[in-house]
């Protein structure tokens, strides 16, 4: 009898590039696979946040503020209530504001990590987004992250410069671009609520933007997108969106060639509309664009390749152009 003929080096060596070739052809696959069960998540998030906002309307006659603000006379002067926590009652998370502090909303960060505002909720996160920190320390006060914001309109940030022309945007006694702004009203969106965006992601990714935090010329994304955003003058930015740029947009340069960025910084201050721009943009990790929620209560994905002049026609109620579903 023979004994059994053993495998030589180079069979070997055959069976192991042939195992290779195809792992290498199946794991696109697989990726491929696991992000469209992340997109199709993404989107039941938005679709259920949009159905949340008109239970928001049927019950108040208006949509929430995107953040409604009163002044103070101790810092941080400018303190209130976002769009996600008017929301929490409709999706069952009332009982995070059992006990929130309206007139006081500091002290709904009380307690560290804790703390109500602090609450890292999975229906305010996209499964593709890449947050680094959740709950984020911001000057000793911990707050959940979200991935998501209400439409602005044609510009939500800084909010000095905002158009509120969208379906979110400051209001109550300290708002701004003008005070005493009121919430928009589903009478109000004069463009057909199938043709205008409700709510869109954000992504926290963009290198470039990243270069210029160690040198004091931006604030980190890692701290962008605070779904309680309690406190601060520029905190519409963490909960509100806009098509001031296309979607996806990324700072084009990193600092070391912040002079091919236009307009040119020469200083800190300068990079300010830069920084305003990424503030504002709508995007995701989703590969060629981001998932949306429409007025009307149904959600699509818009590719990155939508024009810009397209993008602000569906991100204005009453601009009455026209425009084909995206």
């Amino acid at each position: 009898m023979k004994p059994p003929r053993a495998f030589t080096l180079v069979e070997l060596l055959v069976v192991i590039a042939v195992i290779g070739v195809l792992v290498a052809l199946l794991l696109p696959a697989v990726q491929s696979a696991r992000e469209s069960a992340r997109r199709v998540e993404c989107a039941n998030h938005l679709k259920q946040l949009a159905l949340a906002a008109h239970g928001f309307n049927t019950a108040h006659r208006s949509f929430p503020p995107g953040l409604e603000q009163f002044e103070v006379s101790a810092p941080p002067r400018y303190r209130g209530t976002s769009l996600f926590t008017f929301l929490l009652p409709y999706v069952e998370q009332g009982t995070i504001l059992a006990d929130w502090d309206y007139d006081f909303p500091l002290r709904n960060t009380d307690g560290g990590p804790a703390a109500r505002s602090a609450t890292v909720l999975g229906l305010l996160l996209c499964p593709s987004d890449r947050i680094e920190e959740n709950p984020v320390n911001v000057g000793g006060g911990y707050y959940g992250m979200t991935s998501y914001g209400g439409n602005g309109g044609t510009r939500s940030f800084h909010p000095d410069y905002a158009t509120c022309d969208g379906m979110f945007h400051t209001t109550g006694p300290a708002s701004l671009p003008e005070p005493n702004q009121r919430p928009v009203k589903a009478s109000m969106v004069t463009d057909g609520t199938s043709n205008t965006i409700l709510l869109g992601e954000r992504s926290h990714e963009d290198r470039n933007l990243q270069t210029y935090v160690p040198n004091y010329w931006a604030d980190s994304l890692t701290y962008l997108g605070k779904w309680a955003a309690i406190g601060g003058r520029r905190r519409i930015g963490d909960v509100t969106m806009s098509a001031l740029v296309p979607i996806n947009h990324r700072v084009p340069f990193g600092y070391e060639q912040r002079h091919r960025l236009q307009p040119r910084p020469r200083y800190a201050r300068d990079f300010a509309i830069h920084e305003d721009r990424r503030v504002c943009a709508f995007g995701s990790s989703h590969p060629g664009g981001a998932t949306f929620a429409m007025a009307d209560g149904s959600v699509c994905f818009i590719q990155e390749s939508l024009p810009l002049e397209t993008l602000r026609a569906l991100c204005t109620r009453a601009g009455n152009e026209l425009v084909e579903g995206p």
